[in-house]
């Protein structure tokens, strides 16, 4: 039995029957096929993005107490620098250290007097005026203690003139601004301040 009909109509018949399978082929490979080439590369995409994933997740991991130390140490550094400058409240407790540290230094204090304030977006700047007499050597310790107070204090703009002349050496008048950095007063809460203009 030969696999081509002889007869015309079994000849039609299998023709019409081939068709459909070549058509189906034509498909498969033509449309379907490009799309296996596509499918392929997207998979092979995805396997390497799963693998950056997986990596990313393991140093993570142990990156993640590496970061939470040192997130830990930023805040104990904040929470110091916090401690040297003053709030408002302390301001008067630091000038009396200063008249303590006058005292102890054998100067004496003439005069203080508040200048202008500078806000700031992180602190406020406080300015005083500062007269003291005493002894050369007395006025550089005294300078020196206000500069190692456990605030930050800074004196600038040192002058220096006699006053008098007596058995223990020369008196001297020094003048000198002290700079202080005070954290400003905490902002209402939100609702506060809705509560307050209802």
């Amino acid at each position: 039995m030969p696999l081509i009909p002889t007869k015309p109509d079994k000849q039609k018949k299998l023709l019409i029957g081939l068709i459909p399978l070549l058509l189906l082929f034509a498909y498969w490979f033509g449309v379907h096929g490009g799309k296996t080439e596509e499918i392929a590369a997207m998979e092979s995409r995805l396997q390497t993005l799963e693998t950056r994933n997986a990596t990313a997740r393991v140093r993570a991991g142990r990156g993640a107490a590496d970061l939470e130390e040192r997130l830990a140490l930023y805040e104990q550094h904040i929470a110091q620098l916090e401690t040297l400058v003053p709030s408002s409240e302390e301001v008067p407790e630091l000038l009396h250290d200063m008249t303590l540290r006058a005292q102890e230094n054998g100067v004496e204090i003439a005069m203080v007097r508040p200048q202008s304030e500078e806000p700031g977006p992180f602190y406020t700047l406080r300015t005083y005026d500062v007269a003291v007499f005493g002894g050369y050597h007395d006025v550089g310790r005294f300078l020196a203690s206000i500069g190692s107070l456990p605030r930050i204090v800074t004196p600038g703009g040192l002058s220096m003139k006699a006053r008098k002349v007596g058995p223990d050496g020369a008196e001297l008048q020094a003048r000198f601004r002290i700079r202080t950095y005070v954290l400003p007063p905490p902002a209402a809460p939100v609702e506060a301040q809705s509560n307050a203009r209802t």
